[in-house]
């Protein structure tokens, strides 16, 4: 494939995610949550969902080393969002949401590793802590635009990721906004929404890697 068509294709595939991202906004707007689980859950939910939105205009901007270090930043809230929906026990969650009588900012309780959480998450939902897993593998590339480590300094030799790179980036960007509103749907516990989710992979299967086999 020809840089001419990786360009074209990388500008379809963001077109996609820009139409993904309304849906997946309307459907965070339509999930209520009332436990304390559930209300952190469904807000980092809207932090994954706002470093996905903001890793596309970048992209469209062409800014893309900040746009690759929000990969890690989308991932983590994603991840976080569906262990703290599932897998923390209600210890950490009493903990996380006692006020720290300190001065400046500092955080009540933090959480275990990524791969720790993943266990955890794992015994309620196996195969997305599968996929989850298989996007960790991604990740650790991406914490070098985050530190400004060899992948940064490379990037701003070369002036720019290649746009066939970029697509496969976009996409499980895109696989990782599924997940934040199929995480939502879950805290929200309405069967109502449920069948949007099937609708939305359906829709956006194309722009997405394919799922794993269960």
């Amino acid at each position: 494939m020809s840089e001419q068509d990786d360009e074209a294709r990388l500008e379809g595939l963001l077109a996609a995610s820009e139409a993904l991202d309304e849906d997946v906004g309307k459907l965070l707007g339509k999930c209520q949550a009332t436990s304390k689980r559930g209300v952190i859950a469904l807000a980092l939910c809207h932090a994954a969902f706002e470093h996905a939105v903001s890793q596309r205009l970048l992209l469209e901007a062409g800014l893309t080393g900040t746009a690759l270090a929000l990969c890690r930043l989308q991932f983590e809230a994603v991840v976080r969002a569906a262990w703290t929906g599932q897998g923390a026990a209600e210890k950490w969650i009493e903990a996380f949401t006692t006020p720290v009588e300190a001065e400046g900012h500092k955080e009540p309780v933090t959480g275990p590793p990524i791969p720790s959480m993943l266990d955890a998450f794992g015994q309620h939902a196996p195969h997305v802590a599968a996929e989850f897993r298989k996007l960790y593998g991604t990740i650790p590339a991406m914490h070098s635009f985050v530190h400004g480590g060899a992948q940064a300094v490379g990037y701003a030799l070369m002036g720019g990721y290649p746009a066939g790179k970029l697509t496969g980036v976009l996409m499980n960007r895109n696989l990782l906004q599924w997940y934040t509103g199929n995480c939502a749907v879950v805290v929200a516990q309405d069967p109502q929404l449920v069948p949007r989710m099937r609708l939305l992979r359906e829709k956006y299967g194309g722009c997405m890697p394919p799922p794993s086999a269960p």
